[in-house]
């Protein structure tokens, strides 16, 4: 039996794939089936070779330029090969896209791709819509007794057995939907996120659900950040409880920040400025012009950290990207309005028409103010491109997987696509090793393509750790910086955003054990990513160092990090 936990892309990808090959299939779920977590929100499309002219390698290259030196170049190759194939086959078999006139798939332009081959599907709704139709397809086999569904449950941590994970204990959870701010505790505050409604149960509320492989395919960690475009469950929970049972866990220094979105963590896609939106400042300068070739159609990471340099160098109305900076930086949509004719915005992106509305915003007549927020996260379980983790039994796709596919900075709407081309091969290779008897299948890091940093991170909650951390911070002079962090939000939006240095880290970290040793588990996923961040002395993608501002080829390697001794249990659906 196959247990597979999330039901985004990845997850119901997996599924589909594990009991079309004879397994026995539990899906858990911490919401409703329905709901589509962060797969719903994707706005961008799926990228594939699709088009006439338009090949795997064309698409590989793009994927290379975008990961700045570090793309894990098999994967990538597994993922737009593969990618072209299986999307192939779901237009073949109905998946809903966007046609022209003459029946043909519509294909977009976005940041850093060389050629259009972003299918979409309701303009803005190509997640939603991806979702729709595999959540259709499982249903059909849970209808056929093929498939097991378990709905608002959450996985409070791994079962390890003589090394090797046998199943997970579940409790009861509560669903969340909809970008969200992090709260500074885990405590459930409103509507419960599955982290903190799993975390918060007593124990006894746990089973045990054996299994002869486990796949997490839970996400990513974009929603710890205060301002994300990210559903709220997206914190790291699945990573960090993978970690805590011993698997590797790798590149989690690279957060993506998406250079286009609202106050409010509303994604403005990238597609808007494929279609010919451009970026202004305060005074109405394309700004974008002459800092990159591709200008607005630049790598994410590019744009994303350009927009923060004119705000911080004072060439829009703010100091920062605080509250105080929000409308320094503009999108201006209304050439396409002007050049495509009245109506084309909300035709092409009806949901972003509708969020950009109900703010007060009309884009088809005036520019809109954006910034950086928080949206994907590279870092993960390291996996290989079967997701097989470091911990026989233990598989990952997704999101929840650090396979380097992406390198250091992901490539505009690959992300669907990994869910896709990962999630089917996780749930082929679990079914494998399922059926295989379990054979040591667990991979070294060699295998995984990464180098073991030289010190385990400690775990919270000793003596030895409480010292060790404290004299620290006095070494470091971090100790007045890190009263000034009052919470663990507050540290994390100081010292992990869109570029870092070795002072606030230091201070974040600070402030990151302090919280762990209390029992915040957000806070011990965050003293992870930072003791990542401190340890690549360089500035790569979507990781940026002030201190350390040149990219350094000696760190021209993906890195893994093991976690101290397990403890008991976070939650994670």
């Amino acid at each position: 039996m196959i247990l597979v936990v999330g039901a985004g892309v990845a997850g119901l990808s997996c599924a589909l794939a594990a009991v079309t090959r004879g397994a026995d299939v539990v899906l858990a779920t911490s919401g409703r089936l329905r709901d589509g977590g962060n797969t719903a929100l994707a706005q961008g499309g799926i990228a594939a070779a699709v088009g006439p002219g338009d090949t795997a390698e064309a698409h590989l290259a793009d994927t290379l330029s975008a990961g700045a030196g570090i793309v894990n170049t098999a994967a990538a190759r597994v993922l737009t090969t593969e990618g072209a194939r299986i999307v192939r086959e779901l237009l073949d078999v109905g998946l809903p896209v966007d046609r022209a006139s003459d029946g043909s798939v519509s294909l977009g332009l976005e940041g850093a791709h060389g050629v259009p081959r972003i299918l979409h599907s309701g303009g803005d709704r190509t997640g939603a819509a991806l979702h729709t139709f595999l959540a259709d397809r499982a249903l059909a086999e849970v209808a056929g007794g093929r498939l097991q569904l378990r709905e608002e449950v959450a996985v409070a941590s791994l079962i390890v057995e003589a090394g090797q994970v046998v199943g997970a204990r579940l409790r009861p959870a509560t669903a969340q939907s909809g970008p969200s701010a992090l709260s500074e505790s885990m405590a459930p505050s409103g509507p419960s996120a599955p982290f903190a409604a799993a975390a918060a149960a007593a124990p006894a509320d746990a089973i045990e659900q054996r299994a002869d492989a486990v796949v997490l395919a839970t996400g990513g960690y974009a929603a710890m950040f205060p301002r994300t475009t990210n559903h709220a469950g997206a914190r790291g929970e699945g990573i960090l409880i993978a970690a805590r049972a011993g698997a590797l866990v790798a590149d989690l220094e690279f957060v993506q920040f998406h250079p286009t979105a609202l106050e409010t963590g509303e994604l403005v896609s990238e597609a808007v400025r494929g279609a010919g939106a451009v970026l202004r400042d305060a005074a109405g300068r394309r700004f974008m012009q002459g800092r990159h070739p591709l200008a607005e159609l630049a790598p994410r990471d590019v744009v994303a950290r350009e927009i923060h340099r004119v705000v911080r160098a004072g060439d829009a109305a703010g100091p920062g990207l605080g509250a105080d900076a929000l409308g320094a930086v503009f999108l201006d949509a209304t050439p396409i309005e002007r050049e495509r004719g009245a109506g084309s915005l909300a035709k092409m992106f009806p949901g972003i028409s509708a969020a950009l509305a109900a703010h007060g915003h009309d884009w088809t007549r005036e520019p809109i103010p954006v910034t950086p927020a928080a949206h994907y996260t590279m870092g993960g379980v390291a996996s290989d491109t079967l997701g097989r983790s470091s911990l026989p039994g233990l598989f990952v796709a997704g999101e929840a997987a650090s396979t380097g596919v992406h390198g250091a900075n992901r490539l505009a709407s690959n992300s669907l696509l990994e869910g896709l081309v990962f999630g089917e091969r996780a749930g082929a290779a679990a079914a494998a090793f399922a059926a295989s008897g379990h054979q040591d299948w667990g991979v070294t890091a060699a295998g995984l393509g990464v180098r073991l940093a030289a010190e385990p991170v400690r775990r919270p909650g000793d003596t030895a750790r409480g010292e060790a951390g404290a004299a620290e911070g006095a070494a470091e002079g971090t100790a007045d910086g890190a009263a000034a962090m009052s919470g663990v939000a507050d540290a994390i939006a100081a010292a992990l955003g869109i570029e870092r240095d070795a002072a606030g880290l230091a201070a974040a970290a600070h402030v990151f054990h302090r919280e762990a040793s209390r029992g915040s588990n957000l806070a011990e996923f965050a003293g992870l990513v930072c003791a990542a961040a401190r340890a690549r002395t360089e500035s790569r993608g979507a990781h940026q160092r002030a201190d350390y501002p040149a990219t350094d080829r000696d760190w021209g390697g993906r890195r893994a990090l093991v976690l101290e001794a397990a403890r008991e249990p976070v939650g994670v659906g």
